[in-house]
C-alpha cells in the first residue's frame, strides 16, 4: 500500500495529493477517519506533539484550488461536483413524496469546500441547553475559548461601511491568532441595507455581533474568508497546509475506511470483501445547484474569461514537492517506534478498537492498520453512523437483518437525526437601480466588470456570496399571538405522537427531554426560532432553527460502498411547519414595509418544499459528557455528533470549536492511567452481543484523583535524522478534571444526537 502525503505551502495553497511511494507504518498512535473540518482540526492539534504518530484517511481527493471552490462569488456552484458525495434522502412522505439532495463534502476539507462560508456560532442559551441536558463543561463560557482559538478575526474595513451594514464587533469574543481566517468580503449587496431597515420597521432588533452570544435579530455575518486574497479559507488551508511537512503526520486521500477493527471480533465479512460495483458516490445533487443561495444566482462559468494569472484565485499552480525519505531511514523510524510504542491500557469494557480497514474503492483489496491510542472518526453525520453500524455497533436486530454480527447493541446509532428544514420563498426585486446576484448570470457587462475588479484589486461582487445580511428572528418578535399556542402544543406533545412506532424507548425519553427545552426556546424573545436567509435577489428563504422532526440514518446493505438510507422525515412533526408558516406570513409583511418598497418586490407564492442546509444528527444515550461511547473502552463522538441539540446558526464555526475542545479532552485522557467506569452496567448476552442500559441525559463520569501517566521517550540519534528534534519526554502536569483513556474518537461534521 502506497502512502499519500499532501504537500503544500502556506503561500501556495493550491496543492494536490499525489502518491509519494512512502509506505505507511503498520500502526499509528492516532488514526483519523475523515478529512473535514473536525478531522483536520484534530490531526493538526494532536500532531503538535512530535512523539506521537498521526494518520488521516480521507475518502475524497485534495482540491487543486479551482476558482469554483475558492472564489466566493461561485458559492453553490460546486455542489453536485467532484467534491460532493452526491447523496439524497429517501422519499419525504410528510412533504411531497420527493427525495431531497444532501450536499456533503468529499474532499480534504470536507464541507468547507461546499458550504455558504457563513460564520456563526449560535446563541448563548443554545449551549446552556447542552448543560441542562446533563453535560457540564459544554456551556457558552466553556466553549467560547475554543471558538476564539480556531479563528483569526479581521474586523470589517471602514467604520462607515460597518455602520451602514449594522456591524459592531465585540473584540473580546474573537480570536486573532487561530488557523481559520474569518473576515468580511470587500463587497456588500446594497439590498441588505433595505432589508435591515424593513426589519427595523417591524421591530426586529439588530444583533450587531451575532457571534457574541446574542443572535436573535438581524445580522451581517462574517465569512471564512482570507481578508487579503478574498478567497475561501477551507479547513485544509486553515489546519493542514501550513503544517503539511510535520514528519509525524501522514495524510492519505482517496481511501475509504470500510470498517473498524476490534479486539477478538471477526468483523463484517461483506465489508472486507471486494465488490464489483462502487455506489458510494451517489446521484443526489445536480451540478451547479444553487441550493439555498438563491434562484438565478447560478453563474454561467463558461462565459468567463480564464483567470488572468493563469492559475487560481488562491495563487499559481503548486509545484509538488516529493518528500525524500530513504528506506534506511524509514527502517530506523519503525525500529524506534517499535521501542516506544504505546500499549493499550486494560479495560473491563466490552470492546477495544485496534485499528481500521480501508480501500480506495469497492473493487480493491482491503488493507488494515493497527492503532495504539485512538481511532478518531471524522466521517460526517451520514458516514460516521454508517461506519459504526458496518462495524457492528448499532441496533442489534437491524444489524442482524443485514447479516452483520452485532458487537454492541446501541439502538441510538443513526437515530434522532435533526435538520434545518427550509422553505424557499421568492419575491423577485424589479428595481433596476439595485444590483443583485442574478446579474452575474444575466448581465454580461456586469459580469465582465465584476471579473476584472476581482482579479485587479480583489474587490467587487465576486468577493462575496449571494447571502450576507440575514436575520434570526424569535417567535415573539414575529407574532406574539402565536407564541402561547405553539408553546402549549410543544409542551403538551406526546413524544410518541410523531416518531416512528418502532422508536426505541431510550430515544423517546431523550426526545422528551429535548422537547421541553425546545418549547422554552420557541417562547424566548432572546432566541431564534428560524433563520431568514437573504440572497439579495428577492429570495427570502426561511429555515427552522428549532426542528422537532426527527429522522434516521440506516444501512441499505452490509457493503461499505453502498450509500446509507437517509431519512430526515421533514415535516413529520407539524410544529415545524407551523413555525415556518408564521415565518412566511412575516415575509409578506416584510416586503410591504416602506424600506423594502424601493426594491419593488413582487409577491410570489412558491411551492412549499424543504431542502437540507446542514443535516445534523444523533446524541443521547450513546455518549456521555466526555464524548465516550457507552460500552466501548476506546470510542468517542467528537463533532456535531456530540450536539445534544443543534445550535441556531451555520455549523462550521461550531464544528471547529467542538473539535478544538475535543482535542484537549483527548490529550487530557492520555495524562491519566485510569479508565473511568461507564455510567451504566454492561453485560455480555448469550450470543456474545454486548448490551447497555440506555442513558437519556448526559452525565459526567465519576470524579476522582487522576494519576499522571509517565509517557516518556528519548529520541535516538537515528530517529533525529527524520527531523524529530523536539524533546520527546513528557512533563508531569496535573489536570483539573480526570479524563478516561479511550482509543476511538468519533468526529463528524454534522450533529448526531444519540439517544
Amino acid at each position: 500500500m502506497l502512502g499519500y502525503r499532501v504537500c503544500a505551502s502556506i503561500l501556495l495553497p493550491s496543492a494536490v495529493a499525489l502518491p509519494l511511494n512512502t509506505p505507511l507504518l503498520s500502526s499509528y498512535d492516532y488514526i483519523i477517519v475523515g478529512g473535514g473540518p473536525s478531522g483536520l482540526t484534530v490531526a493538526n492539534r494532536l500532531s503538535e506533539d512530535p512523539s506521537v504518530t498521526v494518520l488521516l484517511l480521507e475518502a475524497g481527493p485534495a482540491d487543486t484550488g479551482e476558482d469554483i471552490v475558492m472564489i466566493p462569488g461561485f458559492i453553490g456552484h460546486d455542489i453536485g461536483g467532484q467534491y460532493d458525495w452526491n447523496l439524497s434522502t429517501v422519499a419525504q412522505t410528510f412533504l411531497d413524496g420527493n427525495a431531497r439532495s444532501v450536499p456533503s463534502g468529499r474532499a480534504l476539507g470536507g464541507g468547507t469546500l461546499l458550504n455558504g462560508m457563513l460564520w456563526s456560532r449560535g446563541g448563548r442559551e443554545d449551549y446552556e441547553d447542552w448543560v441542562r441536558l446533563g453535560n457540564p463543561g459544554w456551556g457558552w463560557e466553556d466553549m467560547l475559548p475554543y471558538f476564539m482559538k480556531s479563528e483569526t478575526f479581521t474586523p470589517m474595513q471602514g467604520p462607515q461601511v460597518a455602520e451602514e451594514y449594522s456591524v459592531r464587533e465585540d473584540q473580546s469574543v474573537h480570536g486573532y491568532a487561530g488557523p481559520v481566517n474569518v473576515s468580511y468580503p470587500n463587497y456588500q449587496w446594497n439590498s441588505s441595507i433595505s432589508l435591515f431597515a424593513g426589519l427595523a420597521e417591524l421591530d426586529i432588533p439588530i444583533a450587531y455581533d451575532p457571534n457574541a452570544g446574542d443572535v436573535a435579530g438581524a445580522s451581517f455575518l462574517p465569512f471564512d474568508l482570507d481578508p487579503v486574497t478574498q478567497t475561501r479559507h477551507t479547513a485544509r488551508r486553515s489546519y493542514y497546509d501550513s503544517i503539511a511537512n510535520r514528519p509525524n503526520l501522514w495524510v492519505a486521500t482517496g481511501q475509504t475506511v470500510t470498517q473498524m477493527l476490534f479486539n477478538g471480533a471477526q468483523g463484517n465479512a461483506d465489508a472486507s470483501t471486494a465488490a464489483p460495483s462502487d455506489m458510494s458516490v451517489g446521484q443526489g445533487s445536480s451540478p451547479g445547484t444553487a441550493g439555498i443561495f438563491g434562484d438565478g444566482s447560478m453563474l454561467n462559468v463558461s462565459s468567463l474569461p480564464p483567470s488572468p494569472s493563469g492559475g487560481s484565485a488562491a495563487g499559481p499552480p503548486m509545484t509538488l514537492v516529493r518528500r525524500s525519505i530513504t528506506t534506511r531511514i524509514w527502517d530506523m523510524v519503525k525500529r524506534f517506534l517499535a521501542k516506544t510504542r504505546r500499549q493499550h491500557i486494560p479495560s473491563d469494557l466490552s470492546l477495544t478498537a485496534t485499528g481500521v480497514e480501508f480501500a480506495p474503492n469497492a473493487q480493491s483489496q482491503r488493507q488494515s492498520l493497527q492503532v495504539t491510542r485512538e481511532v478518531i472518526l471524522a466521517a460526517g453525520a451520514i458516514h460516521t453512523p454508517q461506519l459504526l453500524m458496518l462495524s457492528g455497533i448499532g441496533s442489534a436486530p437491524a444489524l442482524q437483518s443485514l447479516g452483520i454480527t452485532p458487537l454492541l447493541d446501541l439502538p441510538g446509532v443513526g437515530q434522532n437525526l435533526q435538520d434545518h428544514m427550509q422553505v424557499w420563498c421568492w419575491y423577485p426585486y424589479h428595481n433596476p437601480y439595485t444590483s443583485n446576484p442574478p446579474e452575474l448570470n444575466t448581465n454580461q457587462t456586469f459580469v465582465d466588470e465584476a471579473w476584472h475588479d476581482y482579479w485587479s484589486s480583489r474587490t467587487g461582487p465576486f468577493t462575496s456570496g449571494a447571502i450576507d445580511g440575514v436575520a434570526f428572528p424569535s417567535l415573539p418578535h414575529i407574532n406574539p399571538l402565536a407564541v402561547a399556542e405553539i408553546n402549549s402544543l410543544a409542551s403538551s406533545q406526546d413524544p410518541r405522537a410523531f416518531l416512528p412506532p418502532t422508536t426505541h424507548p431510550s430515544i423517546l425519553a431523550g426526545f422528551s427531554a429535548q422537547l421541553s427545552l425546545l418549547a422554552t426556546a420557541l417562547s424566548d424573545p432572546r432566541r431564534a426560532a428560524y433563520e431568514l436567509i437573504n440572497a439579495n435577489d428577492g429570495d427570502l428563504t426561511v429555515a427552522s432553527m428549532r426542528p422537532l422532526s426527527r429522522g434516521s440514518v440506516t444501512l441499505a446493505a452490509s457493503l461499505s460502498f453502498t450509500p446509507p438510507l437517509i431519512d430526515p422525515r421533514y415535516g413529520s412533526n407539524p410544529l415545524d411547519l407551523q413555525v415556518l408558516r408564521e415565518a412566511i406570513r412575516f415575509n409578506a409583511r416584510l416586503i410591504n414595509t416602506t424600506a423594502m418598497a424601493e426594491l419593488a418586490a413582487e409577491q410570489v407564492y412558491p411551492p412549499v418544499g424543504a431542502t437540507d442546509e446542514e443535516i445534523e444528527g444523533e446524541l443521547g444515550g450513546v455518549v456521555d459528557a466526555e464524548l465516550k461511547v457507552y460500552g466501548v473502552s476506546n470510542l468517542r463522538v467528537v463533532d456535531t455528533g456530540v450536539f445534544p441539540m443543534v445550535p441556531a446558526g451555520h455549523l462550521q464555526a461550531v464544528v471547529y470549536g467542538v473539535a478544538e475542545k475535543a482535542v484537549d479532552i483527548i490529550k487530557a485522557a492520555w495524562t491519566s492511567s485510569r479508565i473511568a467506569p461507564a455510567p451504566f452496567e454492561s453485560s455480555s448476552a448469550a450470543d456474545g452481543v454486548a448490551t447497555v442500559d440506555p442513558i437519556v441525559v448526559f452525565t459526567a463520569s465519576d470524579t476522582g484523583t487522576a494519576s499522571d501517566m509517565a509517557d516518556a521517550a528519548t529520541a535516538t540519534s537515528e530517529f533525529s535524522q527524520v527531523s524529530f528534534t523536539a524533546n520527546l519526554a513528557t512533563t508531569e502536569a496535573p489536570i483539573a478534571t480526570p479524563m478516561p483513556i479511550t482509543d476511538v474518537v468519533v468526529v463528524t461534521t454534522w450533529v448526531t444526537v444519540y439517544t
